[in-house]
């Protein structure tokens, strides 16, 4: 790697006052676990790393309240995955944060680092976006909110300006007859780049069987970035879940898939798998909510 400065700020207004200052030269940086390695790649060469790390009191936490949760940007999988709040009905985050990465990376890899990673690698990303998550990003003139699927704007691009930093994410809880899940596919079952990644929050009507609301995120869509498969979601609402309806509802996710082919899969398959994810947990999700329910 090629020299770079590292700042330490005193306290997280000191931090929003340098990289106001610095902008575009500066990378924030935690543990480091993704940037560290695409560094010693040369895939990126900041001149100068912000390190956030000791910021624990103000970015370290798993906060609920009567409307939601919230995520500390320091966060950690290990904090996620200690949490009894990501059991029963949000196991979503869970089943995420379990296959992530090894122990030693959870321990300090960050929910803030992963999502501005915006790659579709990262696992937390489709599964905050089927969540509706929000995300607080701040700077020394204040704060604003971004949602997360208007977050991630291309490959390792995101709606941060130069002078921000992700500060939270939250979610609301969702309401009604609801169940969450994820599945992802790789080459192993530890330490896996995804090759297809689901991630979905299911609602369904009184009659247990009519869909209100879906909420379907993948690690790709279109082009290499996360996102939500806008299209299979319509099609879902109001349909009774039978198998028909799952087979439709496969190949309208067929029709909005534009994936790649790359060295780890060829497109095709990356499309079959995505279709059997989308049966695997519309049934999984529609059995605990008629389970949970009875």
């Amino acid at each position: 790697m090629s020299s770079v400065e590292l700042y330490s700020p005193t306290d997280l207004a000191d931090a929003l006052r340098f990289i106001e200052h610095k902008g575009e030269e500066v990378a924030v940086i935690a543990s480091g676990t993704d940037l560290i390695p695409r560094m010693r790649k040369r895939q990126v060469s900041p001149s100068v790393l912000l390190d956030i790390s000791s910021f624990q009191s103000d970015l370290r936490y798993v906060r609920q309240s009567d409307g939601g949760v919230s995520l500390g940007a320091l966060t950690t999988l290990t904090d996620v995955l200690e949490s009894s709040l990501f059991n029963g009905k949000l196991s979503v985050i869970h089943e995420a944060a379990e296959i992530f990465g090894a122990p030693q990376v959870r321990n300090v890899a960050t929910v803030g680092g992963n999502v501005c990673s915006a790659a579709s690698s990262e696992d937390l990303i489709p599964v905050l976006m089927a969540l509706g998550a929000r995300l607080k990003v701040i700077s020394s003139g204040g704060e604003r909110t971004v949602p997360i699927k208007d977050f991630v704007v291309g490959k390792r691009e995101t709606a941060l300006k130069p002078s921000e930093i992700l500060a939270e994410v939250r979610f609301d809880y969702p309401k009604g007859k609801y169940w969450t899940g994820f599945e992802k596919l790789g080459r192993r079952n530890m330490l896996i780049i995804s090759l297809v990644s689901m991630a979905m929050r299911l609602t369904l009507e009184d009659d247990l069987s009519t869909v209100r609301s879906a909420s379907i995120a993948l690690n790709r869509v279109s082009g290499r970035v996360p996102a939500l498969a806008s299209k299979t979601e319509e099609f879902l609402v109001g349909s009774k879940l039978s198998e028909k309806t799952i087979v439709e509802a496969q190949k309208v996710l067929a029709t909005e898939l534009a994936l790649t082919s790359d060295f780890r899969s060829s497109a095709a398959y990356r499309m079959e798998i995505a279709q059997v994810y989308l049966k695997r947990l519309l049934l999984r999700c529609s059995e605990r909510i008629r389970r949970e329910t009875e």
